[in-house]
């Protein structure tokens, strides 16, 4: 039988000198030597979507959703995003891969939706340059969901860490849009140093 070939929308205009099968999916390893900060593609890393009237009664992997919107929680390799009264968003980031969940309130949006990281040096700079949020902003603690115009698509933008002069920023949004902005970022932090990233580039740890 043979086995299914998944294929992420963006593609970046250099060689990984690594890459692994994952489920279907090539994934980029590494793209060699690089202080960043880095552009990494992780539209293959298994994403779904929570809907029902009263979340506080699901335990998505064993995790407790955050009750109020903008509000995240990560715990093994799972970052569960709350969107508003009724949604939250999951996204698997780190780990071995986890068996989906089976209520019908889930539906996976794995294929529907690109999943980029904006990591390392200079990423908020980065990020200036490409949306209006205010990702340097005092009042927002780490993991936290924001929603809005990344080059005016509608995404999910998560500040996942940030300390003096690093940070990574995820943000997730309609597959069609994926070429485009993983281009249109990397035009816009080409000064400094924006560079494509594999998975060995994100520090993130289960």
């Amino acid at each position: 039988m043979e086995s299914i070939q998944r294929r992420s929308p963006i593609r970046f205009n250099r060689k990984p000198v690594q890459t692994e099968n994952w489920d279907g999916w090539e994934v980029a390893i590494s793209y060699g030597t690089g202080n960043g900060p880095f552009l990494i593609d992780l539209s293959h890393r298994s994403k779904w979507d929570l809907q029902d009237a009263d979340l506080s009664r699901f335990r998505p992997f064993g995790l407790t959703v955050p009750e109020h919107p903008g509000q995240c929680v990560y715990k093994k390799g799972i970052i569960i995003n709350r969107m508003n009264r009724t949604q939250c968003a999951l996204w698997h980031l780190a780990g071995k891969h986890p068996k989906p969940p089976e209520e019908t309130a889930y539906t996976e949006t794995t294929d529907g939706h690109a999943l980029l990281a904006v990591t390392g040096k200079d990423a908020l700079g980065v990020m200036e340059r490409a949306t209006n949020l205010d990702l340097g902003a005092s009042s927002l603690v780490p993991p936290c969901l924001l929603q809005g115009p990344v080059l005016h698509i509608p995404c999910q933008v998560v500040l996942f860490s940030r300390d003096s002069d690093e940070a990574t920023i995820l943000f997730s949004f309609s597959r069609g849009y994926g070429q485009a902005m993983a281009e249109a970022l990397l035009d816009a932090g080409k000064d400094l140093g924006l560079t494509p990233g594999g998975e060995v580039d994100l520090a993130i740890v289960p």
